[in-house]
Order: structure tokens, then C-alpha cells, then sequence
């Protein structure tokens, strides 16, 4: 097997209780220890070692203690984390706000084992009395950071992020239509599950994204009391069914089988594509465009951030082409706003 069909036979062991095929045998240390390189970078660590624990196929003695370490340590974290986003949703209701937690446990929830998903920062969407938040949080002492429309503060060593919506869309149109559906759905798991993928596909377009939010998405179409018509239609009516299609072929490929998909699944270079993004760029590329950014003249970052949006939103188009220009468009926007602000 090679090192990536190891990998993805441990993980659906870890997200469903039992994978296709025979176990893998005995393998070399260094093997191991790339394996679960691979696990951290993507993000899915805990539940990867959770999925090495349901087979007789064990790392060197000295590995595994400490990975079993840190799966506790995620335990840990997680349950932590999850009376944080309670205690604010309390504080929230005490001034008259109302909000619910998007991503982090509200997503685990339907994973196999909730508490080894890999933690990250807290998403909190404020639905009710957003225009009142800001003024509270400084109030209270907190310093927060605008970021595109949101909020990004610290709760001692927790990085909360303020959002008032779940998610958008740049299509001008398209994000009218999707901030309508989210007033007046507030709790149903079809409009929740396209948000994750309205979120995988942002980031898709910016600067990739790894296989924890893929996971996301899997474990609640496999999962989840869904109503697959509604949900094709939502993703109809979002001009996300290509896309879709695209990630449900990439979750056929390497998750398994049992999934009922609202929309068929693609195959084939697109999927190929979409498999490049997440595992060659995952959660790395933001930082080295950062790092790179950092070190040229203002005339050469623009110019070279110019051509990457460009190539990038080309090379995505035929999956998302309204999103990708009225991308671009945004970029633009933004490009001269910040010149006559300078």
C-alpha cells in the first residue's frame, strides 16, 4: 500500500468503526512517523489515532504512548473549549443576544468519537443583536480585531472568532438569496451542512483547505437526519451543486462507501484537482503567501498577489464560475479602497 492509501485506511477506521480491505502489516518506524505527520498537518490527528486503536496494527511501544497522550490531550481541549463556547452563549442571552457555535463542536457532534476532532479556534455566530456586540466586548475589556465583517478576539489562551452570519458568498445575488434561507432556517441540518460546504469552497479559492472540514462535510451526510431533496435543492439554488459533486467525489475516493449523496458525485481530474488543493496545499498556503508577502515592496506584493488571485480564480472557474469573478471583483474593490485610504 502506499503511504497515502495507509493513511486514509487508518482514518475511515477512525471516522466509521471499520474500513475496506485487509489491515496493514507491520510497518517500519519512519513509516509511522510520516503517517502521523501526515494526520497533524491535515488536522484529523485524533481521529487517525483512533483508527490505528480499532486494528491490531501498532507504531513502536515509545510512539504510541505518546500519541496516546496526545489524543487525551484533544480530549481535554475539546471539552474545555466546549464549556468556553457555553459560557459565552450564556453571556450572550444575558444581554439580550442570541448566537450558536458553527464548526468546532457543533460539527463534532456527529463524528463517531465527538471529542477527538482536531480543536481550533471558537466560531460563534451572533444572529441576534450583532450591531450591540461590539460595544459589549470592549466593554468588558476585550480587544477586538475587525476581519472582513467579523470579529476576532482572545479569551485568555482561546481565539474566539464573532461572525453574523454562518457564512456568505462574494455573488452579491447569491449571498442575498443565502443570508434570506439562514433567517428564516435557524436549525435545520440541510442549510448547516451547506454552509460547511459554502465554507470548504471559500477557503478552496483562497488558499486551500485540509481535510478536517472535508471530514465535516462526510460525517454529517453520513450521519445526520438529513432530507437529500432538500438538500439538493439548497445546493441548487446556491449554484453549488458543481462544486458538490466535486467534493462528493473526492469523499467516494479516499472515505468509503455508505454515503447518499444530494447531488452525483464527479470523477476524474476534477477530483484530482480538488485532492491537490487540500492535500498539497491544506493549511499551508496562507502562511508561505504570508511569509512571501512579507518580504517584497509594496509595488511587488500587489503585483504578484495580482497574478496568484488571477490564476488561481482561472484555474477554479469551471467549478465556481460567479463566485470566482465576483471574487476577483472584491480583491479589486478592496485593492482601491485601501489606496485612497493611504
Amino acid at each position: 500500500m502506499s503511504m497515502k492509501s495507509l493513511f486514509f485506511y487508518f482514518l475511515r477506521v477512525g471516522l466509521w468503526g471499520e474500513a475496506e480491505g485487509p489491515c496493514p502489516e507491520s510497518l517500519p518506524e519512519e513509516t509511522w512517523q510520516e503517517l502521523f505527520r501526515m494526520s497533524c498537518e491535515q488536522a484529523v490527528c485524533g481521529v487517525w489515532v483512533d483508527g490505528v486503536s480499532q486494528t491490531a496494527c501498532r507504531p513502536p511501544e515509545r510512539l504510541w504512548t505518546q500519541w496516546i497522550f496526545h489524543t487525551a490531550r484533544i480530549g481535554q481541549m475539546n471539552r474545555w473549549l466546549r464549556q468556553v463556547e457555553e459560557r459565552w452563549l450564556e453571556n450572550l442571552r444575558g444581554q439580550g443576544m442570541e448566537g450558536e457555535v458553527f464548526k468546532g463542536s457543533s460539527a463534532g457532534r456527529w463524528y463517531r468519537k465527538p471529542l477527538l476532532r482536531c480543536y481550533g479556534d471558537i466560531d460563534l455566530v451572533v444572529w441576534k443583536g450583532w450591531e450591540r456586540l461590539a460595544g459589549y466586548l470592549q466593554a468588558a475589556g476585550y480587544r477586538c480585531v475587525p476581519e472582513g465583517g467579523s470579529w476576532a478576539m482572545q479569551d485568555g489562551q482561546v481565539s474566539i472568532e464573532w461572525h453574523p452570519c454562518r457564512e456568505f458568498v462574494y455573488n452579491p445575488w447569491i449571498n442575498g438569496r443565502l443570508q434570506r434561507m439562514l433567517r428564516a432556517d435557524r436549525t435545520g441540518p440541510e442549510l448547516y451542512v451547506v454552509c460547511l460546504i459554502l465554507h470548504l469552497r471559500r477557503h478552496v479559492l483562497t488558499y486551500g483547505i485540509g481535510l478536517k472540514q472535508v471530514c465535516d462535510v462526510a460525517v454529517m451526510l453520513r450521519r445526520a437526519p438529513l432530507d437529500f431533496g432538500r438538500l439538493a435543492s439548497l445546493l441548487q439554488a446556491l449554484h453549488l451543486a458543481d462544486f458538490s459533486g466535486v467534493l462528493f467525489g473526492l469523499l467516494e475516493k479516499y472515505l468509503g462507501g455508505g454515503f447518499v449523496f444530494p447531488v452525483p458525485p464527479r470523477r476524474g481530474r476534477d477530483v484530482d484537482l480538488l485532492d491537490e488543493i487540500v492535500w498539497n496545499e491544506g493549511y499551508r498556503l496562507k502562511m508561505e503567501r504570508e511569509s512571501l508577502s512579507a518580504c517584497r515592496s509594496e509595488f511587488g506584493r500587489v503585483r504578484r498577489n495580482a497574478w496568484f488571485w488571477l490564476g488561481r480564480s482561472v484555474r477554479l472557474c469551471r467549478w465556481m464560475p460567479g463566485e470566482a469573478f465576483f471574487f476577483l471583483c472584491t480583491k479589486f474593490v478592496k485593492r482601491l479602497a485601501f489606496r485612497k485610504k493611504a
